[in-house]
């Protein structure tokens, strides 16, 4: 019985090597970023998909040094726009293998930044 007991121990271990042996690597996630070379253009077209907007207005260096940025509801003449948006909308910069990626942070929607290069945020 003992015996017995003991083959069934060494084969299961066996058996579940070669499982976690088989597994390939993890896939990457998503990781906050940085853009590598400002690009204001490609960064407000995607925002404007993102939520559904007419105008943005970014710095003409948004995401090169911080990972999140915020859209007020303040229109150029510093008066709150209470009929389009009453919150701000907050977005982040994201990074996957070399594809970079804006998320809007209420919604989780995410869209592909294309024709930019971005690096992890190591903040």
């Amino acid at each position: 019985m003992k015996m017995y007991f003991l083959l069934i121990v060494v084969f299961s271990a066996f058996f579940l090597n070669g499982c976690i042996s088989q597994n390939p690597d993890p896939t990457p996630k998503l990781q906050h970023a940085l853009l590598s070379k400002p690009n204001k253009t490609a960064v407000s077209k995607a925002i404007k998909t993102l939520v559904h907007i007419q105008e943005t207005q970014l710095a003409d260096n948004v995401f090169t040094t911080s990972s999140t940025v915020t859209l007020s509801n303040v229109n150029g003449n510093n008066i709150i726009d209470t009929q389009s948006r009453n919150t701000p909308d907050q977005f982040e910069l994201m990074i996957k293998g070399k594809q970079c990626y804006i998320r809007h942070l209420d919604s989780k929607a995410t869209i592909e930044l294309k024709d930019v290069e971005c690096r992890i945020n190591e903040l």
